[in-house]
């Protein structure tokens, strides 16, 4: 590919990412924070193993249902069709073949959210709803990868989604340094790797402390918005809290998918 391409390409996601950091440098103020005094003792913690038990149940035995609500085969070979025009054609239109399409269903899974999180709301339905919500959240990054060329049923990939997740939710100065490491983390992801044993042992440790890490950040964020979607008509409000969550979690992998692949097609040009 030619080189300028590259590089705008490169300079391009560094600017919106430089966007996005600044966008949540500040320390948000929660709205529905006011609710505080009214949320029950106990409820954190209600709503953090919620959270837990979802990711586990998805991860053992959920991940085959939502592969049944899209293609993943013409996910990969939309993927080659996409990587194969781009080296042939080395424009910018077909560069951008991959964000395109990551983009379009997201756009997709956020309006799905929209009506699974308002309707419930609308029923009084909130923590109930969670299952339901993670599952949507990981439809989503699972969708992203794949547009990108990278295969999700695996433990470094599901420890990247989480991390993922927990990192888009932080704001003020945490947020940069959360953003560092995931940029670290990109760049130790480069190349195919082949695991040892005791990685795996290792990485399976991790990725259940991750999972409770992720499960607390949501959680932490979700808590008053939850509240008061378990009330019916007026749950609507905490209910539109899930698109809003989705939202910025799609923001987030849009970049760091991104920074990947161009961190990988960098790494295999310097290989030969």
């Amino acid at each position: 590919m030619k080189r300028d391409l590259w590089e705008k390409e490169w300079k391009d996601l560094t600017r919106k990412q430089e966007k996005y950091i600044q966008k949540h440098s500040e320390q948000r103020e929660n709205v529905l924070g006011k609710l505080q005094k009214f949320v029950p003792d106990g409820l954190q913690s209600k709503l953090d193993t919620a959270f837990v038990k979802a990711f586990q149940l998805v991860f053992e035995k959920g991940t085959g249902v939502i592969e049944k609500t899209y293609n993943k085969q013409k996910r990969r070979e939309d993927y080659e069709i996409a990587e194969y025009a781009a080296k042939v054609r080395q424009d910018r239109r077909h560069v951008r073949a991959f964000r395109r399409k990551a983009g379009n269903s997201a756009r997709l899974n956020l309006l799905v959210s929209s009506v699974e999180g308002i309707g419930l709301g609308l029923l009084g339905v909130g923590i109930p709803d969670i299952p339901l919500f993670v599952s949507v959240v990981l439809k989503n990054l699972y969708e992203i990868s794949l547009s990108f060329g990278y295969e999700y049923d695996c433990m470094e990939e599901r420890l990247f989604q989480l991390r993922l997740i927990e990192t888009a939710l932080y704001s003020g100065s945490e947020m940069q340094q959360r953003d560092d490491d995931m940029n670290a983390m990109c760049w130790s992801m480069r190349g195919a790797k082949q695991r040892s044993p005791e990685e795996t042992e290792r990485l399976t440790s991790r990725l259940d402390e991750q999972i409770h890490k992720t499960a607390k950040a949501l959680s932490d964020d979700m808590l008053y918005a939850k509240f008061l979607q378990g009330a019916p008509i007026v749950g609507a409000v905490g209910g539109a809290t899930d698109v809003t969550v989705l939202k910025r979690i799609s923001d987030y992998a849009m970049l760091k998918y991104r920074r990947r692949y161009l961190l990988d097609r960098n790494y295999q040009q310097e290989k030969g």
